[in-house]
Formats: C-alpha cells, structure tokens, sequence
C-alpha cells in the first residue's frame, strides 16, 4: 500500500512541479516569447545606431555630453565578452555611424575625418576614405553598394557613392533616420512618420507614425520592419495595417540589432539589454 502512495507522490511532483523561470516572460512580440539574458552597462550614454556584424560582435554609437559638449564614440561588445571596448583609430568623439557589409563581411564607420572599416587581424579601424571626406550616416545594401547622408545646405540628404563621387537621391532629404533591408527596400524616418522606397517602386509609400525626439533605429529581421524611437513597434513587410507596440520594454529604447539567431538587443539610457527566445512551454493542471 505505502509503495503505492509513493507512486502517486511522485507523479504528482512531475506533472505539476514546474520551475516558475520556465514561464517567465520579459517581453512578447506576436506568440514569441523572450527573456533577458544578458545586460551590458554602458554608462551616462545613451546607445545608438547598433549592429552585429556576421560573428556575432555587436557595434554601437554612444552619444553622450562631457566637459567638451556632446561626443560620439563608436565601441564593440564583442562575443562572449560583456564589456564594451574603444576601436583604435577612430577619431574621438566624432564616431557617428556604422554599417555592415554582409556580403563581403566588413563593418563600416562614418565619422568626421572619413570612412573607416574595421580591421579584425589588427583589432582597429582603417581609414579607406580621404580624410576631408565629410558624412553624417553611412549604409550598405546588399549588393555591397554604399550610401551616405551629408547636410550641406542644413538639410539631411542621402547620397550613392561611386569611388569618391557622390550621386544624389533627390526623393530623399531632410531624413531622420534610415534603413535598407535585405531586398534594398529603403526604410525611413520623416516628419515623424516612417515610409519605404521599395526596389520595385520609384515612389515611397507612408507606413505609419512614430515618435522621434533625436534617437531612433529601424531594423530586421525574416519579413519584419522595427523601429526603436523610444518605444518599440513593428510591423511585418506586407501588413497594411498600422504598427504594433511591444509592451514591457525596459525604458525609452534608442537602439536595437538582431543576431543571426533571431535574439536581439535594445539599448536605452545606461544599458544594452540582450533578448533571447524563451522556448520553455508551461504546462497547467487539468480539472
């Protein structure tokens, strides 16, 4: 008989035992779950304009205000390490923007005295540009192609290079932020409002609104658009309908940048949260 009841103390340990950091979820986006994995302290910056490269290391642009003013800093957390960590040759404080190459695996960075591209074997940055080359924000298509934005007249303007020329887009100006997907459609910020350029199109076609107050970065990942501009909302490629906002999100977000597992990150003042996907079920007692 008592070999009995333990039989049964036992099946009901396993059936409704369950860890509770098996059910917990940070944030939800549509029916995938994710959970704060990892948290990088930065400091009294807030993070911008991040990007893994192929290997998994993340880039970003921290912007911050000293006894000098206002300063940009372009610094890696590199796989499986927490700290972040200067790149050697980059002009300091003038570091504004970067992109990654996916088809020849390099990271670019645009900065007040030129282009520069990281140099894995020596672990800093190269020049590659004329030193008077002047840029504000740089891109990479998919193609490899590079794109710049300059304001010569106040106003943001987005250029192709070719060599050392530039050739202006004229559909594009006074641009806040932007993004080229992996199919080169052109996603951008204006006016507070979010559009793409299709490759297929030659007109940009209205999204939806967004907040923008100075920080913001679209991204990607499989078939759908994000924008971090202190919230978080998405919207997948073909919807026709408005953006969603993600709930629970750690603050005002100002960056974010999926790896090539899907995991993510989102940056806000002081911090860079790591999100990874919670494949954990939860199971519930039946009556």
């Amino acid at each position: 008989m008592k070999y009995i009841i333990l039989l049964l103390f036992i099946h009901k340990c396993v059936t409704f035992d369950v860890p509770k950091s098996g059910c917990k979820t940070d944030l939800t986006i549509d029916d995938d779950h994710y959970n704060v994995t990892e948290t990088y302290n930065v400091g009294d910056v807030y993070p911008t304009d991040a990007h893994y490269d192929p290997y998994g290391n993340l880039f970003f642009v921290e912007y911050g205000r000293n006894y000098k003013g206002y300063f940009f800093n372009i610094k890696v957390i590199k796989q499986n390490t927490t700290d972040a960590q200067n790149i050697p040759g980059l002009p300091d404080g003038e570091s504004y923007s970067i992109a990654v190459d996916k088809k020849n695996a390099n990271v670019y960075f645009g900065t007040s005295k030129g282009i520069f591209v990281f140099n894995y074997y020596r672990n800093e940055a190269t020049l590659v540009s004329n030193p008077d080359f002047k840029l504000n924000m740089i891109f990479i298509d998919k193609d490899g192609n590079k794109y710049i934005t300059d304001n010569p007249n106040d106003t943001e303007e987005l250029y192709l290079l070719a060599g050392d020329k530039k050739i202006r887009f004229r559909s594009f100006e006074a641009l806040n932020e932007m993004a080229i997907d992996d199919k080169n459609n052109f996603y951008y910020i204006k006016d507070e409002k979010l559009f793409v350029l299709k490759s297929n199109l030659s007109k940009a076609q209205f999204i939806g609104n967004v907040s923008y107050k100075g920080f913001a970065q679209i991204s990607f990942y499989e078939e759908v658009v994000f924008v971090a501009s202190e919230t978080l909302t998405y919207i997948h490629e073909n919807d026709t309908g408005s953006l969603k906002l993600v709930k629970n999100i750690p603050g005002k977000v100002t960056a974010i940048s999926f790896d090539n597992s899907g995991n993510f990150i989102l940056g806000t003042y002081g911090k860079i949260f790591k999100y990874t996907a919670n494949n954990n079920e939860c199971y519930h007692r039946k009556n």
